[in-house]
């Protein structure tokens, strides 16, 4: 009686499976002719491509493909500045200059009964013995290592007809009476911002960051007019 039985089971079990994957396969393949069987390029203005219908529907892990955020002017960006420069420069400069003048004068005119004529020198002939070495050796040596780590909010102040973003901001610190100024421009595309709204500096094009301070600490490093006269005018 058992095995009379379980047959029947077996087939009710099988055959619903069958229909709706014989079911399902006639929707995709009509989808398929009605879409004339190619798929569609990815568009280059960012719109979602249209997909299979069928998938859409019965399945459990098709989600919609999410759509291209649009950037407009006066939208915020934040700048994550990782900026590191290191050189070295090393000048070796040796010049030498000799110079040796001798002169003699052996005849002159002078005026004689409203006329010219010939000069005696009765003290001897004038003459110029003139002798100058002069030698320079200057030794030139610089290292210098900057690192710039900071975040900076900007606004977007341009969209260009290819997507290409034109980027402005500025931020002012104060502490007590030291005031830093850093205001930094660029252009990034929108592929590069990262899902948290922010981009790195490093892929920003045409990057342009100066940085400005103002109190007693920039005073006192600051050199006087006097040094900077000297400086320009290179007596040595």
């Amino acid at each position: 009686m058992s095995a009379r039985f379980a047959l029947p089971w077996i087939c009710l079990a099988v055959w619903p499976v069958h229909s709706a994957h014989g079911q399902i396969s006639s929707l995709g393949a009509r989808q398929r002719a009605a879409d004339g069987g190619a798929s569609e390029p990815v568009p280059l203005d960012g719109s979602v491509t249209k997909t299979n219908a069928t998938y859409e529907q019965h399945s459990w892990i098709s989600t919609a493909a999410p759509r291209p955020r649009v950037y407009r002017i006066h939208d915020l960006l934040t700048i994550i500045v990782r900026q590191q420069r290191s050189f070295e420069v090393e000048a070796d400069l040796k010049t030498q200059k000799k110079w040796d003048i001798k002169s003699q004068l052996d005849a002159f005119f002078k005026p004689v009964d409203g006329g010219l004529g010939a000069a005696e020198f009765r003290r001897g002939k004038p003459n110029i013995d003139y002798s100058w070495d002069n030698k320079l050796d200057s030794k030139g040596d610089t290292s210098r290592e900057d690192r710039l780590t900071t975040r900076i909010t900007v606004q977007i102040i341009d969209v260009k007809p290819n997507g290409l973003m034109v980027l402005e901001g500025r931020g002012r610190i104060q502490h007590d009476d030291e005031v830093s100024t850093i205001t930094i421009t660029g252009t990034c595309r929108k592929e590069d911002v990262t899902a948290d709204n922010t981009v790195l500096s490093t892929q920003i094009a045409d990057l342009e960051i100066a940085i400005c301070n103002e109190g007693a600490l920039r005073a006192a490093a600051t050199r006087g007019w006097i040094p900077k006269i000297i400086d320009w005018l290179k007596p040595f």
